[in-house]
């Protein structure tokens, strides 16, 4: 065989094999996976309607990639229209707050998106039921936990132990007190009484005005030379 002719065959062989391995490059191509869903089934009219999803293309998320979400009514007008931005875990959410005079009946959420040549649309529904329904269920409201923690219970019943001994030392302190402010005093040794001090009359003494000499002032006449004191011209001289 010529060298011509083996190129040729070549070529032939390796165009052959490009259009045998098409279909298989083409199927290796990854699916797009859109996922919706709302977060009740049924709502009453002035509810809010939450509805979120997810966007991947097979195994790997779509980071910033554009979802077109609508919600249309029970006879197929559109209520509602928005497109979302999938976030860095391919996650879209979106919020609406239904009219209190919306029409009963079954709601359609409609959601597209598209990348390269592939087209994914997902359909999920829901239902608005009257708040003036006599027996209407109630939306659920998840009940918060109560907010009296074992903690702060701890503490309280602390507080209140400490506030009740207090009392009690105050208590017991009046009660010492009044008990002692109502004890008989100690018996006080009476003071002996003063007795009091006689007058002793003082004894005067006379002097002799003749010879001078002293007596007792009892005397009238001096004891010594019988002068007469009581005469007149003689002066008595009294000491004590």
């Amino acid at each position: 065989m010529k060298p011509t002719n083996f190129s040729f065959l070549f070529f032939l062989l390796l165009i052959y094999s490009i259009f045998l391995n098409t279909p298989f490059v083409v199927g290796a191509v990854h699916p797009l996976n859109l996922v919706v869903t709302t977060n009740k089934t049924a709502y009453l009219q002035g509810e809010i309607i939450k509805i979120s999803g997810n966007l991947s293309l097979g195994d790997n998320p779509l980071v910033g990639w554009l979802v077109a979400v609508s919600i249309n009514t029970p006879n197929g007008t559109p209520l509602f229209h928005t497109t979302l931005e999938t976030d860095h875990a391919s996650n879209f959410v979106a919020t609406f707050n239904l009219p209190i005079e919306s029409v009963l009946g079954t709601y359609t959420v409609l959601s597209s998106v598209q990348w390269a040549n592939q087209y994914a649309m997902r359909e999920v529904t829901f239902d608005i039921k009257s708040t003036k329904q006599v027996g209407a269920a109630q939306p659920h409201v998840p009940q918060e936990p109560p907010t009296s923690s074992p903690l702060l219970l701890t503490l309280i019943a602390t507080v209140v132990a400490f506030s009740i001994i207090i009392s009690a030392l105050i208590f017991y302190g009046l009660v010492t007190f009044q008990k002692r402010a109502k004890a008989p005093l100690a018996p006080v040794t009476p003071v002996t009484p003063i007795t009091p001090v006689r007058k002793v009359n003082i004894v005067r003494y006379k002097t002799c005005a003749k010879c001078g000499r002293t007596f007792l002032g009892i005397h009238t006449f001096c004891p010594y030379c019988f002068t007469y004191h009581g005469k007149n011209g003689y002066i008595e001289k009294t000491t004590v």
